[in-house]
């Protein structure tokens, strides 16, 4: 994901991981170690049942008015983000 938010942070695009896991140092220490340049926040309490969500990992995207348009459950290749990225660019 880190790669296509690059590619596409020029167009407006950016990425947000929200971790579930609880403690918030360990959260960081893995961003860091993996890289992640998208702004990292934990979830507190339930968040996947109002997003309709079942399963972790898990993609929503977020239109520029907050608005929630898709979603994905399951891990995710580069080319997956590339091409939804792309699609949801050009509605």
């Amino acid at each position: 994901m880190e790669a296509v938010r690059r590619e596409f942070q020029p167009r407006g695009v950016e990425f947000m991981a929200l971790s579930l896991h609880p403690v918030a140092d360990e959260v960081v220490r893995a961003a860091s170690k993996h890289g992640v340049g998208s702004t990292v926040a934990l979830a507190r309490g339930e968040v996947l049942g109002p997003l309709g969500l079942r399963v972790v990992p898990a993609t929503v995207f977020v239109d520029a008015k907050g608005v929630m348009v898709a979603s994905a459950e399951g891990e995710r290749s580069e080319a997956f983000f590339r091409r939804r990225v792309k699609a949801l660019l050009a509605e």
